[in-house]
């Protein structure tokens, strides 16, 4: 339906994880809801529309999984649950990752410095050579600092054009 209502790109839902790793194991994703995700990324590429599939935590055990559907993109990859960058490494060529601005600590509770900081982090692991999108770890809840979110466009403007200094 949200295909046929026009939409630009699918963004599906659902943690498969925590910090520790997936919240059921790896056979019974593989039995249960990867079919599943398989057919919603296949419908989207036979239409042309691109599928970003979001999830908190550790994906590492089932990642490969995930990936071989096609998904277009990986969103939020939590800082201290997966390293973006070497998220980027491995599957940079299959998929771009997005994400990653600590939405936990540094965008409510942090200074403008510690925003700038983590922006130039996440840019520097995730960003030379395309295939990043800067966002925060997760969402912009309501303990979120409103001048935290503009400083992150600030510095993503300022430090993350392309191409990179």
């Amino acid at each position: 339906m949200m295909i046929d209502a026009g939409v630009d790109f699918l963004l599906i839902g659902d943690d498969y994880a925590d910090n520790h790793g997936p919240l059921i194991s790896p056979q019974i994703f593989r039995k249960f809801e990867l079919p599943h995700l398989k057919r919603i990324v296949q419908e989207a590429k036979r239409r042309g529309i691109p599928v970003i599939k979001h999830s908190d935590g550790n994906l590492y055990p089932i990642l490969d999984d995930i990936i071989d559907t096609g998904i277009a993109g990986l969103h939020p990859l939590e800082p201290g649950a997966m390293e973006i960058g070497d998220v980027k490494e491995r599957y940079g060529q299959k998929i771009f990752v997005g994400g990653n601005v600590d939405c936990r600590y540094v965008l409510p509770y942090g200074t403008e410095r510690d925003v700038r900081k983590d922006v130039r982090r996440v840019i520097d692991a995730a960003s030379p050579g395309g295939g990043h999108v800067l966002a925060s770890s997760n969402s912009l809840h309501a303990n979120v600092k409103a001048e935290n979110v503009l400083t992150m466009v600030q510095e993503t403007r300022k430090y993350g054009k392309y191409p990179l200094q």
